[in-house]
């Protein structure tokens, strides 16, 4: 298991290898110059230049392709065009408020997708069931950036129940977590009833129930547990998912996690903003799939048997 998670771990390299290459090669052909965004119009050709020294924008594609890499791989992620400061400091001001968002969004989406799951598989075809999946079209259908402004325009503006910006409170933090976990909720329930379907067929759920076990038994000890392979695997892509989501959320409830950093970043030509943010999200990323395959091991005890049969295997050899 160990070499298994270090594996893993190395192949993370590659991507965020890839990852700085295409992010830095879109911002460096996007039209507009960042030392004319931060200095303005009519600044003296030296002093942009100079600007440009100091940032490190300045040389070729390739020569500012190898500096950046170079510096990522110690941990440096540039200078903000802005405010002059590490991009690692500020992206560490503005975790808390985007991991958050996303982890009470996940609770919320995996909660109600996987009981609304097991009602509507255990009730195939019953009124639940029709109302269970039409509820989930709704929730995949609708986009997560209308979803917040309909809640801020039915919750704040007309019923003023709830702020309609900030993340400072409970009550802040109800709609743009709401927002994140509607969509997220339908996917996981349309995977939960999907598997337990799949799962309420097999020989070994019928044995059980013909031996007198509880339903409530049956359901949550043998079939939820076999049916959340798949279900567990949705959770991970979706939370990857809410934290690009975060993108949207953040800039219409005016949270100031990195989503929004990276709006404001991208609107200012803040390139070494943009690319930390790029970076740290596809890195969260990679960690959550490799956490997912750990929790593998842990539902299934198939899988980590199988670990220990390789490497009895290689002792034996």
């Amino acid at each position: 298991m160990l070499k298994y998670i270090v594996k893993r771990l190395l192949m993370v390299i590659p991507v965020l290898l890839g990852v700085t290459i295409i992010i830095f090669t879109i911002l460096y052909f996007a039209p507009g110059d960042p030392a004319v965004m931060a200095l303005g119009e009519g600044t003296p050709e030296a002093a942009l230049e100079a600007y440009r020294v100091e940032m490190g924008i300045n040389g070729t594609y390739i020569e500012r392709l190898v500096r950046y890499v170079g510096n990522v791989a110690r941990g440096d992620l540039g200078l903000s065009f802005q405010s002059r400061k590490p991009v690692v400091s500020e992206l560490m001001q503005r975790i808390p408020q985007t991991l958050t968002m996303a982890t009470w969004g996940i609770i919320l989406a995996t909660v109600l997708g996987v009981f609304l799951g097991i009602v509507s598989a255990t009730r195939q075809y019953s009124f639940w069931d029709t109302i269970a999946t039409i509820g989930a079209l709704f929730g995949v259908s609708m986009p997560m950036f209308w979803q917040g402004l309909m809640l801020i325009l039915i919750f704040s503006v007309h019923f003023n129940f709830f702020p309609a910006s900030g993340f400072s409170s409970v009550k802040h933090m109800i709609m743009p977590i709401s927002a994140l976990g509607i969509q997220i909720s339908a996917n996981i329930m349309r995977s939960t009833r999907s598997s337990m379907l799949d799962v309420l067929r097999q020989d070994y759920i019928r044995t059980a129930r013909s031996k007198g076990q509880k339903e409530s038994r049956v359901i949550m000890g043998h079939a939820l547990k076999n049916a959340m392979i798949p279900v567990v695997t949705v959770i991970g892509v979706q939370f990857s998912k809410m934290l690009a989501g975060s993108v949207i959320i953040e800039s219409i409830f005016s949270i100031p996690g990195i989503g929004k950093y990276m709006i404001d970043a991208i609107n200012a030509r803040n390139y070494a903003a943009v690319q930390g943010s790029v970076l740290l999200i596809a890195f969260t990323g990679c960690i959550l799939n490799l956490a997912v395959d750990i929790m593998y091991t842990f539902i299934d005890p198939r899988l980590k048997t199988i670990f220990e049969t390789k490497r009895h295997r290689k002792k034996v050899a």
